[in-house]
């Protein structure tokens, strides 16, 4: 289940993208975090890679968004092995 941290960067301060951050708060997978200036740090928690791209090109493509930088990912596998 990969994990990422990821930096949104809009156009101008995020606050004026309300409607674009408010479409980003509804993607269940997104967390939203701090956000300073023109910058938006959000974590994406996704079921599979293919999902993960799937929502990093989504917020890619939303109105105001100029960049989208990985400042973390982690696939970490679930642990199948029992522990005694």
């Amino acid at each position: 289940m990969p994990i990422s941290g990821l930096v949104v960067t809009f156009a101008s301060a995020v606050a004026e993208h309300g409607e674009t951050t408010e479409t980003i708060r509804k993607i269940p997978e997104i967390e939203i975090g701090d956000a300073q200036a023109g910058k938006l740090a959000i974590v994406v928690d996704s079921a599979s890679r293919q999902r993960d791209q799937e929502i990093w090109q989504t917020v890619r493509e939303l109105p105001g968004v100029i960049d989208l930088a990985v400042a973390f990912v982690g696939f970490d596998e679930p642990n199948t092995t029992n522990q005694e």
